[in-house]
């Protein structure tokens, strides 16, 4: 299954990026499919451009793996609904790790994961499928990180940390030890989470916002 070639799906910065990396580990990318690019336009000038998500359709799930390439943001779950859809229908995703990044040997990633330049997932960790661990995130021992995660640049968990599924952290946000972020969480831009936060929030700082119920915690 390794050496089956690739097909990477969404053409942003996201895309590029993880395109820059395979390119490095020499894997075959057969193309890109995207209505447009609009990143890393040297990356992708000799890879064949589909228009269209069902143009996958036109490769066997047994002759490739895909490789998804869109972005994750708050609000937006596109990232989620095209893994979801290509899994029904029996396609896999490749677990990309990029060369420069420190990956247990004895650690857990699912299918799909990807980590990013320069990031660490140390002993004992697992990362759920479809998850992104972005540039340069830390991730020390024995955290547990759910599905459709994504981790932005600079984010960093102390160990034993607990991230249920579909939780977006910002950039630069650092957790302490033994703190759980509930499911369907964002957490904003160079938060300090010392406290454990209860699903559906939004966090600022140290300022906790449950959706419809106002702010829960302002310590």
């Amino acid at each position: 299954m390794k050496n089956k070639p690739l097909l990477i799906i969404g053409g942003g910065g996201h895309a590029a990026a993880l395109a820059e990396i395979l390119i490095r580990q020499k894997k075959k990318i057969v193309g890109v499919v995207a209505p447009q690019l609009t990143a890393g336009h040297i990356i992708f000038e000799n890879i064949e451009h589909f228009f269209n998500d069902d143009d996958i359709l036109k490769f066997s799930p047994k002759d490739i793996l895909l490789v998804n390439g869109i972005g994750s943001m708050p609000y937006k779950s596109f990232r989620e609904t095209v893994y979801n859809r290509f899994r029904r229908l029996g396609y896999e995703f490749v677990t990309v790790i990029a060369d420069s990044a420190l990956v247990s040997d004895y650690s857990i990633l699912e299918n799909g994961v990807q980590i990013m330049n320069n990031s660490v997932v140390n002993i004992g960790s697992r990362i759920g499928e479809n998850s992104l661990i972005n540039t340069s995130v830390s991730i020390d021992h024995d955290c547990n990180i759910g599905e459709n995660c994504h981790l932005a640049p600079g984010t960093t968990l102390s160990g034993q940390v607990i991230i249920e599924k579909n939780v977006h952290i910002a950039t630069g946000v650092n957790v302490i030890n033994n703190i759980t972020i509930g499911h369907s969480t964002i957490v904003g831009v160079g938060a300090n989470i010392t406290k454990s936060i209860p699903s559906n929030s939004i966090v600022y700082g140290a300022r906790s916002v449950i959706k419809g119920l106002g702010i829960t915690d302002d310590s």
